[in-house]
């Protein structure tokens, strides 16, 4: 009978005679057979405090968690399903999902990796999103991550090279959200995607999408994938983008995409780049009563910039209660046409992201414009507008 595995119980007392005792302590010295005696007597008798065990008896016909014993409650309220997820997976897969998947999460990492030759996914569940709702970061995380494994088995490793890692992230994410029926939080991808084009133009590997881009799971890193992939389905079926990734297993992807898609790589990359050019972002709302990302105040230093200086923009946004990702916030200079994406401020403590806008030395004085937009990590996307004068 499968399900959960109830634990074992306390470990029965071997008890040595009095005899065989006496002659262990004949060959060991009394000092050290004290520290022996004291060790074995901690071992049995000490009671184990929580939080010091990990739990691994949470398990599902496919699914096995591993997770600190003072949260056996989360797991057993995912367990049900990180199960269907499997199953769904499994289906989107062609069957390539890992007959068994162990998810260990922990609380003293925030990054999401896989292993997919243990088939092991691990969640890092040290983030501000899993600490207000621990449940739904958790399912998520592990939808995303267990969709990663099932599409690696599905190309052969072949999502897993850097070339191709743009379309592991955004089908993994895709995944995800079919899975929790919630693909309208993938809308704002075409937004990000939109300004991180005008930051570093986007293109198919090797010219347009690094490694460097995929140092994070989630929406503002999947986005690029995420909209090539939809513009693909939509332009040439879903069958033919699955296809098109099994296929990496044993070709690159331009070849990849002539053999399956019967058409050159240059011509879809230009039908998706042609999409995301002419993408016009306009605020999002995934759900009705959604905060979604707040602007709580602008700082501009110097107040009044100089032609031929650096201004420097502070935004204190926050998503909630906890301070907005910066990566998800994007500053359009009207002045220029410039487009920058937020960084930290780096400071600790800091609760502000930090632009650099150059002021060039042919501005003419006067009121320029800038325009801000950022989205949070479930598809939520506001504008706000500000102004900063620039006197010669």
């Amino acid at each position: 009978m499968r399900g959960l595995v109830p634990s074992r119980g306390p470990r029965p007392i071997h008890r040595v005679p009095a005899s065989e005792m006496r002659i262990i302590r004949k060959t060991i010295p009394p000092a050290v057979f004290a520290w022996i005696l004291t060790c074995v007597c901690c071992f049995f008798l000490i009671p184990r405090l929580p939080g010091q065990g990990v739990d691994d008896s949470i398990v599902a016909k496919h699914v096995r968690l591993r997770i600190p014993t003072e949260r056996q409650w989360l797991g057993r309220e995912c367990i049900t399903e990180l199960e269907r997820c499997w199953e769904f997976l499994d289906g989107a897969t062609g069957g390539k999902m890992p007959a068994r998947v162990i998810v260990v999460i922990g609380w003293r990492d925030s990054r999401a990796t896989v292993d997919p030759q243990r088939g092991v996914v691990s969640i890092g569940m040290d983030h501000p999103a899993a600490a207000n709702n621990p449940k739904a970061f958790l399912l998520h995380g592990a939808a995303r991550e267990l969709a990663r494994l099932g599409l690696i088995s599905l190309s052969s490793g072949g999502l897993a090279r850097e070339e191709n890692l743009f379309l592991a992230e955004g089908m993994a994410e895709i995944l995800a959200h079919e899975f929790s029926n919630t693909t309208r939080r993938l809308s704002a991808a075409w937004a990000i995607s939109h300004y991180l084009d005008r930051i570093r133009p986007l293109g198919l590997p090797p010219q347009g999408l690094g490694a460097d881009r995929f140092t994070r799971h989630d929406l503002g890193s999947a986005a690029p994938g995420i909209t090539f992939l939809i513009a693909c389905r939509e332009q040439y079926g879903r069958d033919r983008v699955t296809r098109l990734l099994e296929s990496l297993a044993k070709r690159g992807l331009a070849e990849s995409i002539a053999t399956v898609f019967r058409t050159q790589s240059a011509t879809v990359e230009a039908e998706w780049l042609k999409r995301v050019r002419s993408y016009q972002p306009a605020e999002i709302t995934v759900l009705p009563g959604e905060e979604g990302p707040r602007l709580e105040r602008v700082m501009i230093v110097p107040e009044m910039a100089k032609a031929g200086s650096v201004l420097e923009l502070r935004l204190f946004t926050r998503n909630g209660a906890n301070l907005l990702d910066s990566s998800g916030i994007f500053v359009v200079d009207e002045g220029s046409g410039k487009v920058s994406q937020g960084v930290p401020a780096g400071t600790a403590g800091s609760e502000h992201t930090r632009f650099e806008l150059p002021v060039e030395a042919t501005r003419q004085a006067g009121t320029y414009r800038i325009r801000i937009m950022a989205a949070d990590d479930g598809g939520n996307l506001r504008i706000w507008e500000a102004t900063y004068q620039v006197q010669r």
